[in-house]
């Protein structure tokens, strides 16, 4: 049993505690802290999710009144990312962290699986670090820091800086949150206000996954959830099949590409397959809580509104029973009356006329409509053959054009992809006719390798930085570059080409 354990702080993470209490101790070796803290030796792999915390609380002093829960709730991860699983799902994981159970939490939460990568380094605000040391005498690791996705400290609004902190290995060092791995510079801001202005609200609902501990829902109640709610906005049927043309189109408007890349969340519009076209349907899978915040925050839907709901309908049978609202004699003079004004006219003329009118008569009347209203045969004129050689000729020579275009274009690159090219040239669905061979080979040809987009972005932001004198790190090209702070992918190729033109 420990004599003492450091005050805790606000939104602390559990091991920033032990960092400190290592160094209040003046311990060196890993192994004795750990056995002094737990009694006995374990391996912790995971900063977000510690394990065996029961031995841990148990080995308190005996005036503590630190439980078990209230570390699990407000000193780790586990509110965040247990926020979307099922209560049966949520339980497993926390029986993991009181007793290590000898699963890896890491694997259950779902990291393993998942596109949505968590970042390799624990975060800080420099602001915070500063005014820490001022008003406490020392600083420490905040857990709203750590949230994936998070760019931004939410308090000060500056970028958050990685520290050489790992936040998953095994067996990790315990490191303060103390001049050696932090300092008060703050990070010149590459982004547009509109990313920033993304990102900070992202943080705030996110914060509040933390803190509220909010009931569980299972991904069906979700599910539906979000049909109920796309219904309401017109991008769901009745009957809740979604209009995921129009739905992706306007997600692909609300976010810009360069954030969804930050958020690790892109978006090929021409794959049928993407995140979001899977998103909101009836499978297994887990979702990772920051793609969950991307599509509440494209509703306009706030993270109470979905946790409160109790009752949720999602797809359903639709059964119309239709009554009849108008005099039938009133529809009937009126209808003659149009037909009258409007001789010689067709049916389809005569419906764009009376829209309300000719539907009420063609659903409630259907057999006089038949009798009075005249069929008018309109000669059908010959269209001319289109010249398909010669329409792929001009597709590709604008398709050429878009691409010299979206490379030349002055500021960040941006990728190029056969939806781009469309965009560019402003070209509708007529441009994905099979019938323009040579324009749809060019579009499959063209389109930029992810890795070589990446590339071309760190290079841009390399030549950038220079042109300002910076001292250029693969910290600094990272973040101007537009990847976020925790890509350690994008780190060790940024590093590569830092390398080659060194």
């Amino acid at each position: 049993m420990i004599n003492f354990l450091p005050v805790i702080y606000e939104d602390e993470l559990l091991y920033s505690v032990i960092a400190r209490y290592k160094q209040m101790c003046g311990m060196v070796s890993n192994q004795a802290l750990v056995k002094d803290l737990f009694g006995r030796l374990i391996i912790m792999k995971s900063t977000f999710f510690p394990i065996h915390l029961n031995a841990f609380v148990n080995n308190l002093p005996p005036t503590s009144k630190i439980t078990t829960n209230e570390i699990i709730i407000n000193h780790t991860m586990f509110p965040f990312y247990t926020s979307f699983l099922s209560e049966e799902k949520a339980e497993s994981i926390n029986e993991i962290m009181v007793e290590g159970n000898g699963l890896a939490v890491e694997s259950v939460v779902g990291f393993g699986g998942s596109k949505v990568k968590i970042q390799r380094y624990l975060r800080y605000c420099p602001i915070c670090y500063r005014n820490d040391k001022e008003e406490l005498g020392e600083s420490y690791f905040r857990r709203s820091h750590q949230i994936v996705g998070a760019i931004y400290c939410s308090i000060h609004q500056v970028l958050l800086k990685d520290s050489p902190v790992l936040s998953t290995e095994s067996g990790f060092d315990y490191k303060c949150a103390d001049a050696e791995v932090c300092d008060e510079a703050v990070i010149a801001d590459p982004y547009p206000i509109r990313i920033k202005e993304l990102n900070l609200q992202y943080i705030h609902n996110a914060e509040r996954l933390l803190k509220g501990n909010y009931p569980k829902k299972d991904l069906q109640f979700i599910i539906n959830f979000y049909i109920d709610t796309l219904r309401n906005k017109g991008l769901a049927s009745n009957s809740g099949n979604l209009y995921m043309n129009e739905l992706q189109e306007q997600f692909l408007h609300y976010y810009p590409a360069e954030y969804l890349e930050i958020m690790q969340s892109c978006i090929d519009p021409d794959n049928p397959t993407n995140w979001l076209r899977i998103f909101v349907r009836n499978n297994n899978k887990n979702r990772s809580p920051l793609r969950h915040l991307l599509f509440l925050q494209f509703l306009e839907v706030d993270v109470d509104e979905l946790f409160q709901a109790t009752t949720v309908v999602g797809k359903r049978k639709v059964m119309s029973e239709f009554t009849p609202k108008f005099d039938i004699n009133e529809r009937r003079t009126k209808w003659i009356k149009l037909i009258e004004e409007n001789q010689g006219a067709s049916r389809s003329e005569l419906k764009e006329k009376g829209k309300g009118l000719h539907t009420w008569i063609f659903r409630y009347d259907r057999e006089w409509y038949e009798k009075v209203t005249p069929r008018v045969k309109v000669k059908k004129q010959r269209t001319d053959t289109i010249d398909w050689k010669k329409r792929d000729e001009e597709c590709l020579k604008l398709a050429k054009e878009a691409v010299k275009e979206i490379m030349n274009k002055d500021g960040k690159p941006i990728r190029v992809t056969p939806w781009r090219i469309k965009l560019t040239i402003g070209a509708g669905r007529w441009f994905d006719n099979e019938k323009l061979t040579r324009t749809q080979q060019y579009l499959k040809e063209v389109k930029e390798d992810i890795n070589d987009f990446r590339i071309r972005k760190v290079k841009w932001a390399i030549n950038e930085l220079n042109k300002e004198d910076e001292r250029i790190t693969a910290y600094k090209v990272q973040i101007y570059a537009g990847f976020g702070g925790g890509e350690n992918e994008v780190r060790e190729l940024i590093q590569k080409v830092l390398e080659e033109n060194l």
